[in-house]
């Protein structure tokens, strides 16, 4: 263990689920916390934690290790966060997927998922709706391994 490892503190996240472009809370949603591994799939990593929804849609604060606040005090200290990777599902919905996600030591972040309805035919065109991916911050080699989303068509 190197002493940044050592040293390092928590930053916080709670996930707001939630249809209708953020009107309707969804309860009895999944979250599930990922570690970000750049030598992973995109959107993949080791499991650390699952959470669910409670009725405002909210999940419970919950904390993830982050490196200290003090490398962001100057330039050339290294990288002042720790990416995760988080993936939002709950029946009869198409699945999110946030990649990259940044916890900073010492902030509550709040990560809102807008979870899209299927149709309720049971029918599902993965091209029309497949899971959304949305990179949080930048980075240049997930970007490249991505596969682009499907378009809404056009009726």
């Amino acid at each position: 263990m190197n002493s940044q490892e050592m040293n390092a503190g928590y930053g916080y996240i709670i996930v707001r689920v939630s249809t209708a472009r953020g009107a309707i809370p969804l309860e009895g949603a999944t979250v599930t916390v990922r570690n970000h591994d750049p030598e992973f799939e995109v959107g993949r990593g080791d499991i650390i934690a699952v959470y669910t929804t409670n009725s405002s849609g909210l999940t419970e604060r919950f904390a993830l290790p982050a490196p200290p606040r003090e490398l962001s005090m100057s330039p050339g200290n290294g990288k002042s966060y720790e990416s995760y990777n988080l993936t939002v599902t709950k029946e009869g919905f198409s699945d999110q997927e946030y990649i990259n996600v940044p916890v900073f030591e010492g902030i509550t972040a709040v990560q809102n998922a807008d979870m899209v309805p299927l149709p309720e035919n049971g029918q599902t065109d993965r091209e029309q709706y497949g899971s959304g991916r949305f990179f949080e911050s930048e980075n240049p080699k997930l970007e490249a391994t991505a596969k682009p989303m499907p378009r809404e068509r056009e009726d």
